[in-house]
């Protein structure tokens, strides 16, 4: 595009600025790469135009034979490639009717020759397509989706531009080439990428193709730059003056710098009707200025009193300082009262803890006095028990001996009657029979009586047997009562060893996971805790997680001594307490709580010697509320362990040891359990048994030991689980036993009896026949007989007699012994009550005054508590306070730097004096109009507009002036300052219409020596101010004539011929760099195609540099080509692999 370049010059007289004007050149290169409108060698001088100038005749005259002679001249130069700018390569994939075609053109001259339809003319679309051209520019389509080959979804053009020299477009960036390739898709999509000469990607911006476009001069819009097929047959055949000479104005880019001048116009006489109205608006800025200063310097008059109003503003913000700073003493002096009163009581919780602790001690060997003194008396219970128990069994003795000397003495009485009466009886019986006679009864009474001995001795026997009876029974029931008893113990050691290997399996599989010897809920208890945020101090459990045992061998001992301890949790105020309890009612795991504070102890802990090691030595513990805890609980400092359990009674024994409580240590016989030693009344060392804790391990400890020490325990339950077990079959077989006794005896005792049975039916047998006999023979050996038991019985009731008055006798000495004895112990125990009831009065005293002083303890803990709590709620209102100081001094800082306020003065106090003297400066700103601030910032913002103003007139003042005539150009003795900027666009002006003229006389020029190439005459007439551009034509037939025709009057080859000619000297008239044309032979014989084509050739040779595409359907076999000229052939279209037409045959 042509345009006019502006140099400013350094000068400057400080009024104007004056413009250098240059000649036209091309608008689109840089200023290293600038080339003429014209032909190189052709340069115009840009110099006014003046009233005594020649005609347009005379010029043309003149020009034509320099012109003329120019011509011969470039045709003996030789034409040279351009070293950039021009077009290498051009490949199309998919494009059109081409699968692939790539087209190395020539630097210079290249035909693209073919059939029709073989897609010649796609090359030129492809070109201005690949370039950034739009699709309907081409007239071959109006969207980039048709220009897709048939049956494919996208396509790729690619175009390789010449970049060498040092006119070069970026050499560091693209190289010796620059490859542009344009892809689109049926789809919508469509892209840029530009690359260097190595195909490295550079670009995808249409922005910078745009730039390489201006660079280079490729004027792709340009209808003359690349005329294509329709464009030609328009131009060649019906195009009339009018448009003619749009394509004149618009090729050699005429009409773009016309239209720029004329918006410069517009925007030139905008500038001029705002000059006024600025000067006017300047002057009314002025005025106001000038009266806000005056209403300033009026108003700065009254700083004395703003003064005031400012010390007395400064002193009320900082006043407000003052009395929180005030407020914030207060706040130091009851922190430091909370302190004092916080050292005075944890000095009373350490007295009345070294009160509480001689008071436990003191109750605690009252208690072991009690037990000691209860011990003397259940000996002394259970001797009078026994002493009784054998009393009464005397006397209940001594009242059957008295019974059975009654019954004996009776019997006795009864005796002698019967013996008296049955000796009477004897005698009579015998005076009876000595008056009979005969000797067979007397021998029958001798064998029965024999018979009757015989059923007394197995009468005897069968009661002696039977006497054998109840010990059998006795055996059998104590075998089963054995029997049952050992059933339970047998049990619940079954139990016991299910339970330890239970719990040995539980310890094999939850190694690591303590949470196991916790209750079941405990993880969402401590889940909830975490998550509550309402705690003033998160609670601290459970215990066991904070305490890791160093010697797993007591862990059995101190688990089951610390008891439910290891799962309290601890708090710090009765608040917690009371909100733990009730989340552990809400989640079901209830554990201890115990509250306890957080200020260290007030006294060294007292230990024991080093030599001792005691439970808190074997314990770590990661929390000191912990520690504390158990220190107070379980007194763990004074609390010794001693594996033997003879040398820890030695160590206990000797002495009293120093800080010593209490001492556990292992027992021998039960693996996991121990004994407690502890000192009772009057330093007497007792003994508690201490049980194994069959529970999983809630202390972090060695779990392997653990393992090991459950087996340990396992083994003995197991061994002593054996020995019930084989007890219960010794019982058994015992049972066994006495039951088969039973059986044989009630067998022994069934034969006995039969036996029995069989002598007395015998007897009764005998006596039968006896009496039948002799009935009478038997009553005088009945008698006897009944007389000699009689006096046996007499006999066994004296001796009876005797042995009860001896046994009587003895079983009075024995009572009397029993009860003297049973005296004694009651003495014994009537001591002991004494003792025990002074031991009881005393524990219980001692145990009033340990809890009173645990109250005492509790309550001065709590004070502790409660004060911390009121000094941390003091400290956390002091730390606002001192928030709320630090912003008041932020605020007042802001205000002013601080500043001394009076000790009694307050912001109430001062608050009336400053509103006095703000009514004051009230009145006497209204008065002005305003207060000070807002007259001061009316002042500023009117200095500032009228200085903004000036500025931008000046600013336009100058842009409108132009150096270079400032000092120079007049009208009229006036001085056209103002003006300048509107001259210099009629300078302008009229330097684009010498431009005009000059291209016009140039294309003029061009074009008759052109058809002079063929013999023709003819002339190029251009009107500019009807804006038409018409050709009249002289061929060799007319010559003779001075009379042109116009070119319908022409024939077609003629005309066509004409136009080429006006072509080519439009071209010459354009700076562009490449020229291509589609089918300018259209309508040409062979006689004017020839001619044309030689001349087309001609022409492009004298446009050194420049780079022309020329298509044609014709050959190029009449044309006599060279070097320069390259022939592009296309090959024949495809049409789908049909070749020939088949007709049908009639």
């Amino acid at each position: 595009m042509p345009g006019l370049k502006r140099q400013r010059l350094a000068q400057d007289n400080g009024e104007t600025e004056v413009l250098e004007l240059e000649g036209a050149e091309s608008a689109f290169r840089p200023d290293n790469r600038k080339r003429s409108r014209l032909s190189e060698e052709q340069h115009y001088e840009d110099e006014p135009l003046s009233a005594e100038d020649v005609t347009d005749e005379e010029l043309e005259e003149a020009e034509a034979t320099q012109f003329y002679t120019q011509q011969r001249k470039k045709a003996k130069m030789e034409n040279r490639p351009a070293p950039n700018g021009i077009i290498e390569t051009v490949t199309m994939v998919n494009f059109m009717c081409h699968a692939f075609l790539e087209i190395h053109l020539g630097p210079l001259i290249n035909f693209i020759i073919g059939h029709n339809g073989s897609g010649k003319s796609a090359a030129l679309t492809a070109i201005t397509l690949c370039l950034g051209g739009k699709a309907t520019a081409t007239n071959r389509g109006g969207s980039l989706k048709s220009f897709i080959k048939e049956g494919q979804e996208s396509c790729n053009l690619s175009i390789k531009i010449k970049n060498t020299d040092i006119s070069a477009y970026q050499p560091e960036v693209y190289g010796d080439s620059i490859i542009v390739e344009r892809h689109f898709s049926k789809a919508g999509t469509s892209g840029f990428k530009l690359k260097n000469s190595s195909g490295r990607l550079i670009s995808t911006r249409k922005a910078d193709l745009e730039d390489i476009c201006d660079y280079f001069a490729l004027q792709l819009d340009n209808p003359l730059s690349v005329l294509t097929q329709d464009m030609a047959r328009q131009f060649l055949n019906s195009s009339n003056p009018s448009d003619k000479y749009k394509l004149f104005v618009k090729g050699v880019q005429l009409e773009q710098l016309h239209q720029d001048y004329n918006l410069i116009g517009e925007n030139v006489d905008k500038l001029e009707s705002t000059f006024s109205d600025w000067k006017e608006s300047i002057a009314s800025l002025e005025q106001k200025s000038r009266q806000a200063r005056q209403l300033l310097e009026m108003s700065e008059k009254q700083d004395q009193l703003r003064r005031k109003i400012r010390s007395l503003a400064n002193e009320m913000a900082w006043v407000q300082v003052q009395n929180k700073e005030l407020q914030l003493e207060t706040y130091d002096k009851d922190l430091r009262k909370a302190d004092d009163e916080i050292r005075a009581a944890e000095r009373k919780v350490e007295h009345i803890s070294e009160k509480y602790e001689e008071t436990d001690n003191a109750h605690g060997r009252a208690g072991e006095a009690l037990q000691e003194v209860q011990k003397e008396l259940e000996p002394l219970k259970d001797e009078k028990a026994q002493t009784k128990q054998r009393y009464d069994g005397f006397k209940a003795e001594g009242q059957e001996v008295q019974t059975e000397q009654r019954r004996i003495g009776e019997h006795v009485k009864g005796a002698n009657s019967s013996i008296e009466k049955i000796k009477s009886e004897i005698a009579d019986e015998r005076r009876r029979l000595e008056e009979l006679n005969g000797g067979s009864h007397t021998r029958r009474l001798a064998e029965i009586d024999q018979r009757k001995a015989d059923v007394e001795a197995a009468k005897g026997r069968c009661d002696e047997h039977e006497r054998n009876l109840s010990s059998l029974q006795e055996n059998k029931r104590r075998a089963e009562a054995d029997l049952k008893n050992i059933e339970e113990p047998l049990r619940t050691q079954r139990t016991r060893v299910q339970q330890c290997q239970e719990q040995l399996e539980n310890l094999k599989r939850d190694r690591g996971q303590q949470n196991r010897g916790y209750p079941p809920n405990m993880p969402q208890l401590m889940k909830a805790i975490g998550l509550d945020t309402g705690f003033q101090d998160p609670p601290i459990g459970p215990v066991g997680r904070h305490v890791r045992l160093l010697k797993p061998l007591w862990s059995s001992i101190l688990e089951k001594s610390f008891g439910q301890t290891l799962s309290a949790f601890i708090v710090t105020s009765k608040p917690d307490s009371d909100r733990l309890s009730a989340m552990m009612a809400r989640i079901k795991c209830k554990c201890p709580i115990f509250i306890g504070s957080r200020n260290a102890f007030g006294a060294p802990i007292q230990e024991p010697d080093p030599e001792f090691t005691t439970t808190l030595r074997a314990l770590e513990i990661d929390n000191d509320l912990v520690k504390r805890q158990l220190i107070i609980q379980q007194g763990i400092e004074q609390t010794i362990l001693i594996e033997s359990r003879e040398e820890a009674v030695n160590a206990m024994d000797n002495h009293r040891l120093r800080n010593v409580k209490q001492c556990f240590t292992l027992h021998n016989a039960s693996h996991g359990a121990g004994l407690r030693l502890a000192y009772g009344w009057g330093n007497a060392l007792s003994s508690t048994f201490i049980p194994p804790y069959n529970g999983l391990p809630r202390m972090k400890t060695d779990t392997e030991y653990q393992i090991n020490s459950q087996r340990g325990i396992l083994q003995q339950l197991t061994t002593k689980s054996k020995e019930l077990e084989d007890r219960k079959y010794s019982l058994q077989q015992a049972l066994k036993s006495s039951n088969e006794a039973v059986v044989q005896h009630q067998r022994r005792s069934l034969d006995l009896r039969v036996a029995a049975q069989r002598a007395q039916t015998s007897v009764e047998a005998l006596q039968d026949a006896l009496e039948k006999d002799a009935v009478e023979e038997g009553r005088l050996d009945s008698l006897r007989e009944q007389l000699q038991e009689a006096e046996g019985e007499k006999t066994t009731y004296e001796a009876s007699a005797m042995e009860s008055v001896t046994s009587l006798d003895g079983i009075r000495a024995s009572m009397k012994e029993t009860w003297e004895q049973m005296g004694a112990i009651d003495a014994s125990m009537a001591e002991v009550d004494v003792r025990i009831r002074k031991a009881n009065n005393k524990a219980q005293k001692l145990s009033n005054q340990r809890q009173t002083v645990l109250q005492d303890k509790n309550s001065a803990i709590k004070l502790v508590q409660d004060i911390q709590d009121k000094k941390r709620e003091w400290e956390n209102e002091r730390e606002g306070k001192v928030r709320e100081v630090n912003d008041y001094v932020e605020k007042a800082s802001k205000i002013c730097p601080r500043v001394p306020v009076g000790r009694d003065d307050t912001y109430e106090s001062l608050e009336p004096k400053y509103e006095k003297l703000v009514r004051d400066l009230k009145r006497s700103e209204a008065s002005l109009g305003g207060n000070h601030e807002a007259i001061a910032q009316n002042a500023v913002r009117t200095r500032l507009e009228r200085d903004t103003a000036v500025k931008q007139f000046e600013r336009e003042e100058r842009l409108a002036q132009v150096s270079r005539f400032a000092s120079t150009l007049r009208l009229g003795g006036t001085d056209l300052k103002g003006k300048l900027l509107k001259l210099t666009l009629v300078h302008r002006i009229s330097r684009w219409e010498q431009f005009r003229s000059k291209i016009t006389a140039r294309a003029r020029l061009q074009f008759q020596f052109l058809l002079s190439e063929r013999g023709f005459r003819g002339r190029l007439t251009i009107d500019h101010e009807e804006k038409k551009l018409d050709l009249d034509v002289q061929p060799d037939e007319t010559h003779k004539t001075s009379k042109g025709r116009q070119t319908q009057t022409l024939s077609g080859g003629e005309k066509s011929f004409s136009t080429i000619c006006l072509l080519l000297a439009l071209w010459e008239a354009m700076g562009a760099p490449i020229r291509c044309l589609d089918e300018f032979d259209v309508f040409m014989d062979s006689v004017n195609r020839d001619v044309s084509m030689r001349m087309m050739i001609v022409a492009a040779r004298r446009s050194i540099g420049r780079q022309f595409v020329l298509i044609t359907p014709g050959s190029m076999g009449s044309v006599n080509t060279e070097k320069d000229v390259k022939i592009h052939r296309m090959n024949d279209p495809e049409r789908d692999g049909q070749t020939t037409i088949s007709f049908p045959t009639s």
